[in-house]
C-alpha cells in the first residue's frame, strides 16, 4: 500500500516533536528528580510512542514497516499504571519503592509473552495481519482493546481516589505547575478512556482510534506553547511556599509550627501509623489547610516527611538502647510507628545515611 499524508499526519508528526522537547526540559529542570516526575518522563515516552503508531496507521507505513506491528500494544498498558503513580508519589513523595509495586506493570509483560511469536514472524505474515486490522477487526484488537480500557478504568478511578482524598490540599497544590501537568494529563486520559468505552461498544474500528492521537498531540502542542512562553511547567511537585489568599501572615506560620512539633512531642501522636493531618488539626483546633501551609513554608518539608522524621528519631532511642538490641528490626519500625518495614528501612535510611542495623552495630 501506498503511504498516505493529511493535515492530521502533520499534527502527529508536530506532536512528536512537542515530545522530544518536553522531555528535554524536564530532564533540565531544576527540581529535584522525585518519582513523580520519573514516572511523568515515562508518561511523555508513552505518549510519543502513541502518537508515532498515530503517524504510522494513518500514513499507512506500517505496511512499510511490519516488524514495528504490535510493539505499541504492550507499551499502552504502561501508561494507566504511570499516571496512577505519578500521582501517588506526588501525594506520598516518601512512600518507598517495594518489590509489590512492580505488579503494576504485570499486565505489560504479559502482553510482550502473548505477541512474541508476532514478533518473530515474517513480513509476509505481518502485513496479513495489517490487512485484517485495516480491512475488518482483528480478533487481538478487541481481546487487548477490552483489558485496556479495563485496566485504564481501575487505574484512574484509584488516581481520582487519591486525588479526592486529598482535596484539601488541592488548592494548594494546584497554584504548582508541575501538578497542574499531571492533572492535565489525568483529565486527558479520563476523557479518552470514555471515548474508548464509546467506541469498543458503538464504532469500534481502526480510524476512530486516530482520535486519541489528535488530542494528546493537541495537549503536548498546549504544553510546549507554556514553556516557548517562559512559563515554567516543572517548576515544583511540591506545595507552594507562599499562600498569599490564605490570610495567614509568617508569624502566625511559625507560631502553628512551634505548636505541631509541640504536640508531636508531648503526645507522640507520630507513633500512630495511621496518622493524618486531621488528627493534628482536632487535637490544635487549626484547620488542616493553614497546618499544611505552616509545615511547608516553616519546615521546609510535608506532613508525611515531618512525620517519618520523628518516628526515626523515636527508632534512634530504641537502637541506642542496649536493652533492645535483640529486638527484631521490624519491631522496632513498629513501635516507632512505621507501618511497614520497608518504610522503615527507607526513611530511616534517608534521615541518618545508615540503614537500621548499620545503626544500631554503633552502640554494640
Amino acid at each position: 500500500m501506498e503511504i498516505q499524508s493529511s493535515y492530521v499526519s502533520y499534527l502527529f508528526a508536530i506532536g512528536l516533536g512537542q515530545t522530544a522537547i518536553l522531555f528535554t526540559a524536564l530532564l533540565k529542570s531544576r527540581q529535584q528528580k522525585s518519582k513523580s516526575r520519573i514516572f511523568f518522563l515515562m508518561i511523555l515516552v508513552i505518549m510519543a510512542i502513541e502518537i508515532f503508531y498515530g503517524l504510522l496507521y494513518q500514513t499507512q507505513g506500517i505496511f512499510q514497516t511490519p516488524h514495528l506491528l504490535r510493539i505499541n500494544t504492550p507499551i499502552v498498558l504502561l501508561v494507566a499504571p504511570t499516571i496512577y503513580l505519578t500521582i501517588l508519589y506526588i501525594f506520598d513523595s516518601n512512600r518507598p519503592w517495594t518489590i509489590k509495586q512492580y505488579w503494576h506493570f504485570a499486565p505489560f509483560l504479559l502482553a510482550i509473552g502473548y505477541f512474541a511469536p508476532l514478533y518473530f514472524s515474517s513480513a509476509s505474515t505481518k502485513i496479513g495481519y495489517l490487512e485484517v486490522m485495516f480491512n475488518e477487526t482483528h480478533p487481538d484488537s478487541f481481546i487487548f482493546g477490552a483489558i485496556r480500557r479495563i485496566q485504564q478504568g481501575v487505574y484512574l478511578i484509584a488516581a481520582g481516589y487519591i486525588l479526592w482524598k486529598n482535596k484539601t490540599s488541592l488548592p494548594a497544590f494546584r497554584k504548582v505547575n508541575f501538578f497542574r501537568a499531571v492533572f492535565a494529563i489525568f483529565c486527558l486520559f479520563s476523557f479518552m478512556w470514555l471515548l474508548d468505552i464509546y467506541r469498543y461498544f458503538f464504532a469500534f474500528d481502526l480510524y476512530t482510534g486516530m482520535v486519541n492521537t489528535i488530542l494528546m498531540s493537541s495537549m503536548l502542542l498546549y504544553f510546549t506553547f507554556k514553556i516557548v512562553s517562559d512559563q515554567p511547567l516543572f517548576d515544583s511537585d511540591r506545595t507552594p511556599e507562599k499562600y498569599n489568599s490564605s490570610g495567614l501572615d509568617s508569624e502566625r506560620e511559625v507560631q502553628i509550627a512551634n505548636d505541631i512539633n509541640s504536640i508531636l512531642k508531648r503526645k507522640k501522636l507520630y507513633l500512630d501509623p495511621d496518622l493524618k493531618l486531621s488528627k493534628v488539626s482536632t487535637e490544635l483546633s487549626i484547620p488542616t489547610a493553614y497546618l499544611s501551609q505552616s509545615i511547608n513554608n516553616q519546615l521546609n518539608k510535608g506532613f508525611s516527611e515531618l512525620i517519618n522524621e520523628w518516628r526515626v528519631n523515636e527508632a534512634k532511642h530504641l537502637l541506642e538502647d542496649s536493652k533492645n538490641h535483640k529486638l527484631k528490626l521490624s519491631y522496632v519500625g513498629t513501635q516507632a510507628g512505621f507501618k511497614s518495614t520497608s518504610r522503615f528501612n527507607a526513611s530511616f535510611k534517608k534521615n541518618t545515611g545508615f540503614t537500621p542495623s548499620q545503626y544500631r552495630k554503633k552502640f554494640r
